[in-house]
């Protein structure tokens, strides 16, 4: 070369050396179709700051679409050239797919082509419209444009022209300038992926956060955020919105981040390990110790992502994530209830209360969840391992229609007989919902305290209750059929008159326990269908003298033997007799005994 190599030469290797020569020499020509392949193919493959930073400064290169594409490409390109590359290469992508655009997009395509326009630095606008001008025509039969911009002249400052720029030039300098209201509105409204990259990198925590909220946020632009950034801010407020928090792919862009703080990639890191030895298995002692001491480093706010990994890979792990969570010894900042005021006087937020839908273990706080005038939060509430039927059956009653019904539906709570008999009990329940509920009713305690129930409003499903029990009663032998009895209290004959008084053998076996209920005695002597026989042998109970009901119910009852009728008549006082002389029911061979 004819002047003095630059000092910087000095800190290159000798392979950038001879790179850089090659640069400077090709530098001041015309390039040919070879030289412009290789120095594309240097622009991809580089990883010199500053002889991408020649390439990048070269105007007459980067009018050809593939170096100006390999540079905004290639990571090592300095950040501030390499965003106004990329801004410049989607510019040019956006208006050669112009065309075929649908027309009802066209116009809104020209306003953003407008708005990146706008912000390209001064250099690269001719580059662009150079570039622009070769895809809407072309100047000669070849199809190669000749309008380059000036040949560089032999003597240049290389050391300023290789210099990488320590901040973005214009007009990144210019937003930075711009009001910050300015700033949060661009950040939350911006289509272009390079603004909304650079919104997410900002040191001003409101852009990054208004930034994080813009509908153009994809997990690619994320990623490449987080990668990039220098603000421990950015990775605290991408781990603590719910839509990323539990992502994988953000959660490993997070962890492998240059700039992510050592506290918190330890925390990922036990995370990651613990999920990996899971989902290993326990092959040995050592496997289970090493579990355990996972569980024991697991940072609070990790069993949130803990737990849905288990929920989607191994619901059976839910018990044990549940129990070691339980240990953990931590102070908790909110009250038992979900809905209690807080102490700066205001009411839990929706975001709280959904997060203490997920991470209670007291039956208070769930039931505080179960019952919470937002649905979300009963939603959440039934994926908390830590909920137990005893809270449901304890909140079904006051639940409204759409939540018993989302509860029948559920894959879990939905099948658990308890909680299907406690929802058939729920009047809001819907007549479809309770029919197929119905058959989780299989005892006859569970059947009759339905009937008994008088808020149910279907009919059709008390009568299909109803048939249930009648054939679940004429199928018992006759042992278990005198169980029933005496645990329902006579109930059964209420409900079941004809099947329960035509079963002399079980009846008569019934009535001859010396213990039987009194109530169910009552129940016989009153009910005029019941057996003579079985009436006599009531008369004859040893247990008659006690319950003077039992016996004026036998004396009204037309079917009672004579004899016992006369007999038990000599038992009674005066004052009743002359209370049962008063009822019209009594039978005329009585009332003659009484007036002799």
């Amino acid at each position: 070369m004819a002047t003095p190599e630059p000092a910087f030469l000095a800190e290159l290797t000798e392979a950038d050396r001879a790179h850089f020569r090659n640069l400077a020499l090709l530098r001041p020509q015309l390039p040919s179709e070879g030289q412009l392949t290789l120095v594309e193919g240097l622009a991809h493959n580089l990883v010199q700051p500053r002889l991408l930073t020649l390439i990048a400064r070269t105007p007459h290169w980067l009018i050809h679409p593939p170096i100006l594409q390999a540079l905004a490409a290639n990571e090592a390109t300095p950040e501030a050239l390499r965003r106004d590359l990329e801004l410049a290469v989607s510019l040019v992508d956006l208006m050669h797919t112009m065309d075929r655009a649908p027309v009802d997009e066209k116009e809104e395509r020209a306003e953003m082509a407008k708005a990146v326009y706008a912000q390209l630095p001064g250099e690269l606008k001719p580059i662009v419209k150079a570039q622009l001008k070769q895809l809407a025509r072309q100047v000669n039969p070849t199809g190669a444009t000749q309008e380059l911009p000036p040949l560089p002249t032999d003597d240049e400052d290389w050391e300023s022209l290789t210099t990488p720029p320590s901040r973005p030039e214009s007009p990144s300098a210019s937003r930075v300038e711009t009001s910050r209201d300015e700033l949060l509105a661009r950040a939350a409204s911006t289509h272009v992926l390079e603004e909304l990259l650079e919104s997410l990198l900002h040191a001003d925590e409101g852009v990054r956060r208004a930034a994080l909220h813009n509908p153009m946020v994809s997990e690619e632009v994320l990623a490449a955020a987080v990668q990039r950034s220098r603000e421990p801010g950015l990775f605290e407020e991408v781990y603590g919105e719910a839509r990323w928090y539990f992502r994988e792919p953000i959660r490993e862009a997070l962890y492998d981040a240059p700039a992510l703080p050592v506290p918190f990639a330890k925390k990922l890191r036990v995370s990651r390990d613990l999920l990996a030895t899971l989902t290993r298995g326990a092959q040995s002692p050592q496997d289970l110790k090493r579990m355990a001491s996972l569980f024991i480093q697991l940072d609070e706010g990790e069993y949130q992502f803990v737990t849905f990994w288990a929920k989607r890979s191994a619901p059976n792990l839910l018990r044990v994530i549940k129990i070691f969570y339980d240990r953990q010894q931590r102070r908790r900042t909110t009250q038992a209830s979900g809905l209690a005021p807080q102490s700066e006087g205001r009411w839990a937020s929706l975001e709280e209360r959904v997060f203490m839908a997920n991470q209670a273990n007291q039956p208070e706080q769930m039931i505080a969840a179960l019952r919470d005038p937002d649905p979300t939060v009963f939603t959440v509430v039934l994926e908390n391992p830590g909920l137990t039927p005893r809270e449901l059956l304890a909140a079904i009653p006051a639940l409204d229609q759409a939540r018993v019904e989302r509860l029948a539906h559920h894959y879990t709570w939905g099948e658990h007989p308890a909680i299907q008999e406690a929802l058939l009990h729920n009047p809001s329940l819907s007549q479809a919902t309770a029919l197929r509920l119905l058959p989780a009713l299989t005892s006859t305690r569970a059947l009759l305290d339905f009937l008994r129930d008088g808020r149910l409003p279907h009919l059709e499903v008390r009568q299909q209750a109803l048939e249930r029990l009648r054939g679940l009663y004429l199928a018992m032998p006759v042992p278990q059929r005198i169980v029933a009895l005496r645990a329902s209290g006579g109930e059964l004959i209420r409900h079941l008159p004809q099947e329960v008084l035509k079963d002399e053998e079980c009846l008569r076996l019934l009535v001859g326990d010396r213990q039987v209920d009194p109530s169910i005695l009552l129940r016989l002597a009153r009910n005029k269908q019941t057996p003579r026989p079985i009436l006599e042998a009531i008369a004859a109970h040893p247990t008659l003298m006690a319950h003077p009901a039992i016996m004026s119910e036998l004396l009204l009852n037309p079917k009672t033997p004579r004899e016992s009728a006369i007999r038990i008549w000599g038992l009674l006082s005066d004052s009743e007799q002359q209370q049962l002389l008063r009822s019209p029911h009594l039978p005329a061979t009585l009332r003659h005994l009484a007036e002799a």
